[in-house]
């Protein structure tokens, strides 16, 4: 069989234009298509990248400021708690300071009541007490209230401690004078008794007689910045405390 070299070469030629017309018309461009289609995977592969990358550093970003918001509400309800605790007890302290105050201006006010009330039972007690004391004496004895008294001065005079009479012996003579304070005006032989009786501890240079209706049925001698006293005082006092005992 012959071979027909013009056909063979014709269709060689054909087929290397069929090559050239394809790969210029059709390959190209799809190579050029994937090439690009294949670079933009690739840029948006990278973009995602970078967006998950961003994505990530957005979440750890998150996750410190939810650590810290976790911290900072810790911190912030431990401080709520000690201040609404030092509210309290600031309140508490103020209430207790109120009652305190109030408590104490009760106190003060029972007390000055309970004074009061005692000076009125004081008085009534010493004006029986005088009237009783001076009917009984006279009723009993030949000397009247007054001179018992005035004997219960100097007889206490005479049986002071022996400490005592020093010290009342110098306050006498440093004094210029001697004060006698009684409720009732004394005669002058009282007054001679009283003086005699201060010589035995030192030379009285002058001796100043004085009323006082404070007094209860008692004498008060006072020289050198110090006092003695002879009175029912103290037993009125002691039955004050037991009538106001009830009142407590």
């Amino acid at each position: 069989m012959a071979i027909d070299w013009f056909t063979v070469g014709a269709q060689m030629i054909n087929f290397l234009i069929l090559i050239w017309l394809l790969k210029k018309f059709l390959y190209r461009p799809i190579i050029k298509a994937m090439a690009s289609r294949e670079q933009g995977l690739v840029d948006r592969l990278q973009g995602v990248e970078i967006q998950m990358s961003e994505a990530e550093q957005l979440k750890k970003h998150y996750e410190v400021n939810l650590q810290q918001l976790d911290s900072d509400k810790d911190n912030i309800l431990a401080e709520a708690r000690q201040q609404a605790e030092t509210d309290r007890t600031l309140q508490l302290q103020s209430l207790n300071d109120e009652l305190q105050q109030e408590k104490k201006r009760f106190d003060e006010e029972m007390y000055q009541q309970q004074q009061e009330l005692g000076g009125v039972i004081n008085r009534d007690i010493a004006e029986k007490a005088l009237q009783l004391g001076g009917k009984i004496l006279s009723d009993l004895a030949d000397q009247s209230l007054e001179q018992q008294v005035v004997e219960h001065f100097l007889h206490n005079l005479a049986a002071l401690p022996a400490d005592e009479q020093s010290v009342l012996q110098q306050a006498i003579s440093e004094d210029d004078a001697v004060t006698i304070i009684s409720r009732f005006p004394l005669n002058e032989t009282q007054r001679d008794k009283i003086r005699s009786r201060l010589d035995q501890f030192a030379t009285v240079r002058e001796i100043v007689f004085e009323l006082n209706e404070q007094l209860i049925c008692g004498i008060t001698l006072e020289t050198g910045g110090r006092s003695w006293e002879w009175n029912i005082d103290r037993y009125l006092a002691e039955l004050e405390v037991e009538l106001l005992k009830p009142l407590e």
